[in-house]
């Protein structure tokens, strides 16, 4: 028992980390930022951020993103696999299952 709650919390804590991951990467391409404008934005090195995004974030570390983004820290951990489909480029059709596979499909189109 003790084992597999080892392995469910780290399991847990590894989706935690792939979601904040993409979440800061998506919205700094939405505002048309990079990684480091986003580091000098909250005041740290790049290579801070990209260790807290890999999964060694502290809290202060999650609410200086959350700031410098202009989001809540809520929605820094929002999951934003809603999509799932089918899309047809150039008369080839293309299935995905959630918006990591369609970012897949139109960058290789």
């Amino acid at each position: 028992m003790y084992y597999t709650t080892i392995i469910s919390t780290f399991a847990e804590k590894t989706l935690m980390s792939k979601i904040l991951a993409d979440n800061v990467r998506r919205l700094c391409k939405e505002q048309g930022k990079q990684m480091k404008d986003l580091a000098a934005d909250m005041g740290i090195d790049p290579a801070s951020l990209t260790r807290a995004l890999n999964g060694n974030a502290r809290l202060d570390t999650i609410e200086k993103i959350a700031n410098a983004l202009g989001v809540s820290m809520k929605s820094l951990f929002e999951p934003l696999d809603d999509v799932e489909g089918f899309i047809r480029i150039k008369g080839k059709v293309y299935q995905f299952n959630n918006r990591r596979e369609l970012e897949q499909i139109l960058g290789t189109s």
